[in-house]
């Protein structure tokens, strides 16, 4: 055999290797930017992992069943090879409290300044009231920007 022929087949041995496993890209759902150091878990006959490097990129052996996505602050993803496309989203976690309870006392005012506002009440209470014309609460923008976003969220949970 000669030394073009050995080279031939070893050309055509790694290229083989390479195809064999498939290119990915992870990305954060909501900004759409790859994200490095995820840990993807490949689940084959062993079970290894890889790290995605600065551009989200990482590889899947071609005899993987099904791989595990995750990284702080991000929800972990559990795909199957055949579910598996070029790019995979990981969407981030967000803490929320259920119940935030607040104690306070009322602070001790002396006696003259309580009478003093008792009469003030008193009198504002026969006053007419002044209302604008037209109303407008700045504060209601950012409730439905907020609404609109767990909305969005709820969505995107359900579909993910």
């Amino acid at each position: 055999m000669s030394v073009r022929h050995v080279l031939a087949s070893i050309g055509l041995m790694v290229s083989l290797g390479a195809a064999a496993q498939r290119e990915c890209v992870v990305v954060d759902m909501e900004t759409g930017v790859p994200l490095s150091g995820v840990v993807v878990t490949v689940d084959t006959a062993l079970i290894s992992q890889y790290r995605s490097n600065y551009r989200g990129e990482f590889t899947v052996p071609a005899e993987a069943d099904s791989i595990v996505l995750g990284r702080q602050g991000y929800l972990a993803r559990h795909l199957l090879c055949s579910e598996l496309t070029d790019t995979v989203a990981l969407m981030r976690t967000f803490n929320a409290l259920r119940e935030v309870v607040i104690y306070g006392s009322m602070p001790q005012v002396s006696a003259g300044i309580s009478n003093m506002l008792g009469k003030l009440k008193e009198e504002n209470k026969y006053m007419p009231r002044q209302t604008p014309v037209v109303s407008f609460d700045f504060f209601s923008i950012f409730t439905a920007k907020k609404r609109k976003r767990t909305e969005k969220r709820i969505k995107a949970l359900e579909n993910y």
